[in-house]
């Protein structure tokens, strides 16, 4: 896909945001990053917080690993070996674990803008995953990260950017540690070793309406020890990328550090001190989802054929269709042969009923599971799902 083509369709998202606010306020945004960018993610990220085959290989001996005996915030995490699947069918939003493979719903937000007049701020609301209770509870926090292993999360105050990044224990629901930071930062994303900290600093709100030239992205920090936040590394915002928020995320093993882009490459590489590097493979690919590759690096979710809706997963070594599903979009990878998608009733999918849809697993063979109740993301305060190694 030629990069003006890529703008073109993150244009034409962002253009739709009056619309379904709740669904794309997060693309206009940070359309390149994960959540949990993460990806969100994600998260991600996304994508969240899953690294593939160097965030499984951590899973051995019943979920054990190797811990660090000093800095016990940053310890390498004992990433479960559990891949129960778990629902919540019956709450427009999630009150109990929903999980399938080794993923989980760490966390969900709701969101609005508050300001008018072309100005203003994204807002959301947070519902953080408690271990102790097994549901999801109401979070006060401008930002959350969560680790891999879901033991602690961290969590930014509002509103962005925040002068410290609070170390949250999410069985205690105490924050055990606060790190001060003299730039500010708005977005925090884990290793996939969960040892690690990425905080991307910025000078003013990232969560502003988008466009050329609205990102204040200054640099990051990468904290691996608990004397502190690190050095700084000075690195301002892409101008080729309108979105506001260009938070940085890692490698998929945890080796580099990227920026997004709004053009293909869709991420430049960095060493951890923040010299370029080339790009690992297939990790700078145009990927139109959150799930970005599988956990073994083989597959890749696509938009099409059309009408849709329809996701075409392509194998990015041999370049031939593993499968085309019946989905809106793929969210997160549960294992190599198992996606989260977000999916409309099949019955229902023309017009505004796509925007009635939820969270589903589809393998590759189509079968599809429902997770959740409906929801309708064309609306202000629709949930938005955060995914993270469990």
């Amino acid at each position: 896909m030629k990069p003006e083509t890529i703008v073109k369709h993150a244009l034409e998202d962002w253009g739709a945001e009056a619309q379904v606010p709740a669904g794309l306020a997060d693309r206009a945004l940070g359309a390149r990053r994960r959540r949990p960018l993460i990806k969100i993610a994600l998260v991600g990220g996304t994508a969240a917080l899953l690294a593939g085959t160097a965030a499984v290989a951590l899973v051995s001996g019943g979920g054990t690993a190797r811990p660090r005996p000093s800095a016990p915030e940053f310890e390498r995490v004992a990433l479960s070996s559990d891949t129960t699947l778990r629902t919540d069918l019956g709450s427009a939003f999630p009150r109990r674990l929903v999980a399938a493979g080794h993923m989980a719903v760490s966390a969900y937000y709701t969101g609005q803008w508050v300001g008018g007049d072309g100005g203003g701020s994204f807002e959301r609301t947070w519902h953080l995953y408690n271990p102790s209770t097994g549901e999801y509870e109401n979070a006060p926090w401008a930002y959350i990260s969560v680790a891999p292993g879901m033991a602690r999360a961290a969590v930014l105050e509002g509103p962005l950017p925040a002068k410290r990044v609070g170390m949250f224990d999410m069985k205690t629901r105490k924050v055990v540690r606060w790190i001060r930071v003299d730039h500010a930062v708005g977005g925090a994303a884990w290793s996939p070793d969960g040892r690690r900290l990425l905080l991307t600093a910025y000078g003013k709100n990232p969560d502003t309406r988008p466009g050329p030239g609205t990102s204040s992205r200054t640099g990051y920090y990468v904290t691996d020890s608990a004397a502190g936040p690190g050095a700084f590394h000075p690195m301002p915002a892409g101008r080729d990328n309108p979105s506001s928020r260009q938070d940085l995320g890692w490698s998929r093993d945890g080796a580099l550090i990227w920026a997004p882009t709004a053009t293909l490459p869709t991420k430049v590489f960095y060493s951890l001190d923040g010299k370029k590097r080339p790009a690992p493979a297939h990790e700078a690919e145009y990927d139109d989802h959150e799930a970005g590759l599988s956990p073994n690096g083989a597959l890749l979710p696509k938009f099409g054929p059309k009408p849709g809706p329809a996701v075409t997963v392509t194998n990015v070594v041999t370049g031939k269709k593993a499968a085309v599903l019946p989905i809106e979009s793929a969210a997160a990878w549960a294992d190599d042969r198992t996606l989260f998608a977000i999916g409309c009733d099949p019955l229902k999918c023309k017009g505004l009923g796509e925007f009635r849809n939820r969270l589903l697993l589809v393998d590759l063979k189509g079968k599809i599971t429902p997770l959740t109740g409906y929801r309708r993301s064309d609306r202000a305060g629709s949930w938005n799902p955060v995914f993270t190694h469990r």
